[in-house]
C-alpha cells in the first residue's frame, strides 16, 4: 500500500493527468494516483458513483461532464495541457475514438487506452503508428497472475525478460552471482527476502502432454547425449510409454528375432537378417525370391513360406506407413503452425480451466509451452479452434468424468460469474482437495479476503493489476508484465538509460537499495546478448537498456529522483605511508565496487588515512572481501551507516 505522506504535493506548474471514464476501473486508477501528489483532471458523461464518500467532495471540483470523444469536452477537461490522458471507459471502441481526438489536441501527452479483447489487434496497430500511445487490457493482464497461481512447484513467479526466463523463489542458489533479492515495499532489509534467479542455471523442464512417438524420439536423443547411457534411456522410455506402446515394440522385436531364425534356416543368419529387414520394411517380392532361390525353393513348404512372408510384409508396410505419417505430420505442423491436440498419459496430473474464452486460451498457451497437461471446459467452437493444443470438454460434468481417478494439479474457474465460480470451487475442492484453485474477482480489494474464505484459493482482480499498469504507463514507463508476489503487484518494466539521465554513473546496487528496483537484465550497446542478473557494482551508461521489477512506489521515486542513502558504512584504516602498488589496487577496488571515478578514489585514499564510506550492503560486502585480501584493517557496519550518508 502506497503511503500518501511519502508523495509530495503538486508542484507549481506541474502538468495534470486527465482521467476519462470513472467507473470501477477508473476509480481504482485514481486511488493509485492520489498518493503521488499529481494534479488530476476528470472527465465522464455522468456524475460517477464514488466508491469512497469523501471523494464526492474532494474530487467534484476536478470533474468535467461530457463525452470524451468530443473535442470541446476534452478541451474543457484540460486535455491540451495534460502530461498524460487515461481513457478508461469500459467500451474499448469509445476509448480508441477518444485517443485519436486527444492526439490531435495534444501531440506530446502519454495516452493510455483501456482495451477489450476484440480490439487488441487495433490497439497494437495504434501503438506502432502513434507515438506515446499504450494499450492496456486488464483482462489479459490477468493471464500471468493466473499461470503463476496454477503452475505447480515452489516458485512464486516465473517470467521472461530479454529472452531469459527468471523465477522468484525463497530457496537461494549455492552460486550467489546468479540471484538477487526482490525488493518489496515495506519489507525490512534482508527480512524474509525473496530471490530472483535465471531458470537455466538450475531447473529441469517439466513434463506434460506428448505427441505419439515423442517418447521414442526423446529416448533416441537421450541415447546420443551424454552422460545418459542406453540403459538409463531405455528405463526412461519404459516409464514414459503406455502399455500399448510397449506391446507393439515387444511384438516387433519378437517378429524380428523369429524371422532371423526362420528365414535363415537355409542360408544362415546373414540371409535371415537381410530377409527379415526387407520384409519389415514393407518389401515382398525380392526377399521372397531370395528364400525360394533360382529353382523355386522347396515346393513342399511354399505355401507356409509365402503366407509367413506375406504376414511379415503387411506388418512392415504398416510400420513404414506409420513412420512416414509421423514425419509428414511433424513437417506439416512445423510448416503450417498448427498444433495437434495431445492426450493425457497415465501419470499426467492435468490443470483444469473452466471457461475464460481468450483469457483461458492465453493461459493454456503459456502452460502448454512449459509442457503442462491442460484440460479446458469450453463450449464455443471458435475458442476451441484458437487453442489446438489443450484437451477439451463441453461441460464441467464431462470434464469430471474424463478426469475421474486422476490427481488434478490446479483448477481455474473463469466464467466471469462470481457465484457460479464460487459454487464450482467449493464442489471441486471436495473432489480434488490437494489441487490449487484460482478465480477472478470483479471488484477491487476483495481478492485476498475472499481467497482466505475459500481455503487459500487465489482470487485475482484484473482491476487491481490493470490499474497498476495504467498508472505506471502514465508516468511514461513501458510495462511488460505484472506479477503478484506476497500481496504486492510488481511491474516488469523496460527502461532505456538516456544521456543526461540521473541513472548514468550509478551502480546496479544503487538502483536496488536507493530506488527499490530489482534489476533482472542489462543490455549494453554492442553486446550480442543481455547480461542476466548483472553484478551489484556494474556502472550504468547512456544507451543501456534495463529490465527491472518495481512497485509503483519505486517507479515514482525513480521519476522524482528521490534516491535513498546507503544503509551501511565501511570503515578502513590505511597504512602510512601508503605503498604505490597498494594505492593502485585500492583505487581500482573503490572505483569498481562503488562506481567512483579513479581520480576521485585516488584523492579519497590520499586525503583520509582512516575512511568511513557510506555503502550499500552488497557492494560493501564485496569491497570488504577485496580489502581483507590486501591485509587492510576494515569493518562493515549495517544500518548504523545510514546517519553518515549525505541526505
Amino acid at each position: 500500500m502506497i503511503n500518501a505522506l511519502d508523495g509530495p504535493g503538486p508542484g507549481p506548474g506541474m502538468a495534470p493527468v486527465l482521467v476519462c471514464g470513472l467507473g470501477a476501473f477508473g476509480q481504482a486508477v485514481i486511488g493509485r494516483l492520489l498518493p503521488f501528489g499529481i494534479p488530476l483532471r476528470l472527465l465522464d458523461r455522468a456524475p460517477p458513483d464514488w466508491r469512497k464518500p469523501e471523494w464526492a467532495e474532494t474530487l467534484q471540483p476536478l470533474l468535467t461532464l461530457g463525452d470524451m470523444r468530443k473535442p470541446h469536452a476534452l478541451r474543457l477537461a484540460g486535455a491540451e495541457q495534460a502530461r498524460s490522458v487515461l481513457l478508461l471507459s469500459s467500451d474499448g471502441g469509445i476509448n480508441v475514438e477518444a485517443a485519436l481526438q486527444v492526439r490531435l489536441l495534444n501531440a506530446t501527452a502519454e495516452i493510455v487506452i483501456r482495451s477489450s479483447g476484440d480490439l487488441d489487434g487495433l490497439g497494437t496497430l495504434l501503438e506502432q503508428r502513434l507515438p506515446k500511445v499504450a494499450v492496456v487490457n486488464p483482462q489479459m493482464l490477468s493471464a500471468g497472475a493466473l499461470v503463476q497461481a496454477l503452475r505447480p512447484g515452489p516458485q512464486l513467479a516465473r517470467f521472461e525478460a530479454q529472452g531469459e526466463t527468471f523465477e522468484v523463489r525463497e530457496t537461494p542458489l549455492e552460486d550467489h552471482r546468479f540471484q538477487r533479492p526482490v525488493r518489496l515495499e515495506g519489507a525490512a532489509e534482508g527480512q524474509g527476502s525473496l530471490l530472483v534467479m535465471p531458470l537455466r542455471f538450475y531447473a529441469p523442464q517439466p513434463r506434460g502432454l506428448r505427441a505419439p512417438g515423442h517418447a521414442l524420439v526423446s529416448t533416441l536423443v537421450a541415447v546420443l547425449r551424454k552422460p545418459v547411457g542406453p540403459a538409463q534411456a531405455l528405463l526412461r522410455w519404459v516409464r514414459q510409454s503406455t502399455l500399448l506402446q510397449r506391446l507393439l515394440v515387444a511384438v516387433v522385436l519378437l517378429m524380428a528375432l523369429a524371422g532371423i531364425r526362420l528365414f535363415g534356416s537355409q542360408g544362415g543368419w546373414v540371409q535371415g537378417l537381410f530377409v527379415t529387414s526387407a520384409l519389415l520394411k514393407g518389401d515382398y517380392v525380392d526377399p521372397t525370391n531370395v528364400l525360394l532361390g533360382p529353382q523355386g525353393g522347396p515346393h513342399g513348404s511354399d505355401g507356409v513360406l509365402v503366407t509367413t512372408t506375406l504376414l511379415y510384409s503387411l506388418v512392415g508396410t504398416l510400420l513404414s506407413s506409420a513412420l512416414v505419417a509421423l514425419i509428414l505430420d511433424q513437417l506439416l505442423l512445423a510448416r503450417l503452425g498448427a498444433r495437434r491436440t495431445g492426450r493425457l498419459r497415465r501419470e499426467d496430473q492435468p490443470i483444469l480451466l473452466v471457461g475464460g474464452g481468450s483469457l483461458a486460451t492465453r493461459v493454456a498457451q503459456i502452460l502448454g509451452k512449459e509442457r503442462h497437461a491442460v484440460v479446458r471446459v469450453e463450449a464455443e467452437e471458435k475458442v476451441r479452434q484458437e487453442d489446438g493444443q489443450s484437451l477439451f470438454a463441453t461441460t464441467l460434468e464431462q470434464a469430471r468424468v474424463r478426469l475421474r481417478g486422476r490427481a488434478v494439479r490446479s483448477v481455474a474457474l473463469l466464467s466471469g460469474q462470481l457465484l457460479a465460480d464460487l459454487q464450482g470451487t467449493l464442489e471441486l475442492q471436495d473432489l480434488w482437495p490437494g489441487a490449487r484453485f484460482a478465480l477472478l474477482a470483479r471488484s477491487e480489494g476483495t481478492g485476498e479476503r475472499l481467497g482466505n474464505l475459500l481455503g487459500g484459493a487465489s482470487v485475482i482482480s484484473p482491476i487491481e493489476l490493470g490499474a497498476d499498469v495504467v498508472v505506471a504507463t502514465a508516468f511514461g514507463e513501458r510495462v511488460e508484465g505484472v506479477w503478484r508476489i506476497r500481496g504486492q503487484n510488481l511491474l516488469q518494466v523496460r527502461y532505456q538509460v538516456c544521456p543526461g539521465d540521473t541513472l548514468v554513473g550509478n551502480t546496479v546496487s544503487r538502483l536496488d537499495h536507493g530506488y527499490g528496483l530489482t534489476v533482472l537484465s542489462l543490455q549494453r550497446t554492442g553486446q550480442p546478448r543481455p547480461l542476466a542478473i548483472p553484478s551489484p557494482g556494474t556502472l550504468l551508461a547512456a544507451g543501456d537498456q534495463l529490465v527491472v521489477l518495481a512497485s509503483l512506489h519505486a517507479l515514482r521515486r525513480l521519476e522524482q529522483g528521490r534516491i535513498r542513502p546507503p544503509t551501511a558504512v565501511l570503515t578502513l584504516q590505511l597504512p602510512q605511508p601508503l605503498p604505490p602498488e597498494l594505492a593502485l589496487t585500492l583505487q581500482q577496488s573503490l572505483a569498481r565496487r562503488l562506481g567512483m571515478a579513479p581520480a576521485e578514489a585516488s584523492a579519497l585514499l590520499h586525503a583520509h588515512p582512516n575512511l568511513r564510506l557510506p555503502v550499500d550492503p552488497d557492494c560493501g560486502a564485496l569491497l570488504l572481501r577485496d580489502l581483507q585480501r590486501q591485509a587492510i584493517q576494515v569493518s562493515l557496519e549495517g544500518e548504523a551507516g545510514a546517519s553518515l550518508a549525505p541526505g
